[in-house]
């Protein structure tokens, strides 16, 4: 235990604090701000089984502190489909995209269109973040699925203006409620 050494100047920098402070600030009202864009009638109207938005926050996503927006909200491996925007410090900010099998399989045809800018996750489990990213799965093609869900992401490269990386995010989940359902 004597080799453990704290960074006194980390634990007083106030200055670092208070700009991180500030930034997840504003990652949580780009999110609120989208969650209002999709209010849960319109959801309701896109999946049936839509629990509305939800924003939620953590600390400990695989050692970095992250923050999510999820429009629909339904993750039931057969009829679910949920959105996910995800911001994970340190790791960039991610959309994803959940169907259950089902939901997939009965939209088969517009699902396609989504591997031409998405990468299909492919993965046992929707939440193992960092292998699902670290892959990076080429696109191509659907390959069988023992979870029975199907869920693809996307990397969305943030502007430093607010109103462009809103408008960015808003673009690609229109897109995703638009085009894929």
């Amino acid at each position: 235990m004597s080799d453990l050494i704290l960074d006194l100047e980390l634990l007083k920098n106030n200055t670092l604090f208070q700009k991180i402070k500030e930034q997840s600030d504003l990652i949580e009202g780009l999110f609120n701000g989208l969650a209002n864009e999709f209010p849960q009638k319109e959801l309701k109207e896109i999946h049936q089984n839509s629990k509305g938005t939800k924003i939620s926050k953590g600390y400990n996503l695989e050692n970095a502190p992250y923050q999510v927006l999820d429009l629909v909200r339904d993750f039931d491996a057969l009829t679910g489909f949920n959105i996910r925007v995800l911001n994970w410090w340190g790791n960039g900010l991610f959309i994803f995209v959940y169907f259950g099998g089902m939901t997939f399989e009965n939209n088969i045809e517009s699902k396609s269109r989504l591997l031409s800018t998405y990468s299909d996750c492919n993965h046992p489990s929707p939440w193992a973040y960092g292998q699902i990213i670290s892959k990076g799965v080429a696109t191509g093609g659907f390959k069988t699925r023992k979870a029975g869900f199907y869920q693809f992401f996307k990397q969305i490269e943030p502007y430093s203006e607010f109103t462009k990386t809103y408008k960015a995010i808003k673009k690609e989940i229109r897109f995703v409620l638009d085009n894929h359902y």
